[in-house]
């Protein structure tokens, strides 16, 4: 599904044909969701010209979103920054996807308002998906709509989640079940901060690049296959042309399907079993980390997926084999999945967040599937397909098997 790779709209790139020249080394890009334009600033070292970024929404208090981890570094930063100016609020939650839920979102509404957060209000989310996702639905909830805006400072959350408007928390079902549509106002990417993340966060915040060139658009595959190296020693450089694939991707798809109900839907692509195993190692890593990144399991939900459809004889083996090249190429190893049941991650794809667009019987899961590279099949039925849960059963076995059989490549470092 060869796609128009301009990531603005005529308009979009008038306007910023008549700004002030930005500093050196800034980029400026956007991209239109229901008719809004959302502004992109990507650079090296811009702590300042977010900070005045920001002071230019003329916000009466902002409320800073973060995690644990990243209030320590870059949020604490970026706090400080803006409190010289504006009453900021900072609310952290333990690192983790088993706190991405509604108790975590409960506690910051109840002292967002203690603060005294109003309609002119802006709530900023830093860090990766987890907390941008936390602070997405709670801008959405408040007064029925802050603005909001995504500082990510890390791979996945750039590339991925801060490009979108869904906004979720998970429950004790499935990911992402509970959750709003919220457009954000900017999104703000200092790619030095993004590559300080570890290898291990840095492989997994290429995987959803990645799946867009699967399943979407398959002519950025040979840059894809220069620019990924299965050390993850990336320069910020190399990272920001990452970025700009899937901006560009995302940002054409956006314009099409601002809330990803049809052609949007090619956005779950390796999902459906990826959530699965997000979920089935939520908390269970050394140290109560999640076993799986979001990334990761992205990734090998992607091989599943294509296991799926080549069993079912719609993938043939090129096909399959690309799927593996590309998970090998980044660098995500199976063995990750060691420990996990696949009882437990059938029972998580049975509630799976597509449920409901296309109608399967108890004895089938909706997944999206390619007929080959670039080419999902089904369009006509939000490129979903019913698939025997025999198959998807299966394909879950032979992925955990060949986890535990795995003695090469790159588990968590």
């Amino acid at each position: 599904m060869a796609m128009d790779l301009q990531a603005r709209e005529p308009a979009a790139a008038a306007d910023a044909a008549a700004a002030p020249p930005l500093p050196p080394g800034l980029r400026e890009r956007s991209f239109d969701i229901a008719g809004k334009r959302v502004r992109v600033v990507l650079g090296e070292h811009i702590g300042a010209e977010m900070a005045a970024a920001l002071a230019e929404l003329d916000a009466d208090r902002f409320v800073v979103v973060t995690d644990a981890t990243v209030a320590e570094l870059a949020a604490g930063a970026l706090v400080e920054r803006l409190e010289r100016t504006t009453p900021t609020l900072l609310l952290s939650h333990p690192p983790g996807e088993e706190f991405k839920n509604l108790a975590t979102l409960s506690r910051f509404v109840d002292l967002a308002l203690d603060f005294g957060v109003t309609r002119r209000s802006v709530v900023v989310a830093v860090g990766g998906g987890i907390p941008g996702n936390i602070a997405g639905v709670l801008a959405g909830l408040l007064f029925r709509g802050l603005r909001l805006v995504h500082v990510p400072t890390t791979v996945i959350a750039a590339c991925d989640s801060v490009l979108s408007v869904k906004q979720a928390v998970n429950t004790g079902h499935a990911k992402n079940t509970v959750g709003l549509y919220h457009i954000p106002e900017a999104v703000l990417v200092d790619l030095a901060v993004v590559a300080t993340g570890s290898p291990r966060d840095l492989r997994s915040g290429t995987c959803e690049t990645v799946k867009n060139a699967l399943a979407i658009e398959p002519a950025q595959i040979p840059r894809l296959r220069r620019l990924l190296r299965r050390e993850a020693d990336y320069s910020p450089a190399d990272l920001g042309e990452i970025f700009e694939l899937s901006l560009a991707v995302k940002g054409r798809l956006l314009r099409e399907d601002p809330y990803e109900k049809h052609a949007g839907v090619l956005l779950e692509y390796g999902h459906t079993v990826g959530h699965a195993l997000e979920l089935a190692g939520a908390g269970r890593g050394p140290g109560g980390a999640d076993m799986v990144k979001h990334g990761e399991a992205v990734a090998l939900g992607m091989t599943a997926a294509a296991d799926v459809a080549h069993r079912a004889g719609l993938l043939d083996a090129e096909g399959l084999a690309v799927h593996e090249e590309l998970v090998d190429r980044i660098g995500i190893c199976r063995c990750l999945t060691v420990g996990i049941a696949p009882e437990t991650v059938l029972h998580h794809i049975a509630y799976d967040n597509k449920r409901g667009y296309r109608s399967c019987d108890g004895s089938e899961v909706a997944m999206v599937l390619l007929r080959a590279v670039g080419a999902p099949l089904n369009a006509e039925q939000r490129y979903l397909t019913p698939v025997p849960q025999t198959l998807v059963t299966a394909a879950v076995h032979d992925l955990l098997r060949r986890g535990k059989e795995c003695t090469a490549g790159h588990g968590p470092s």
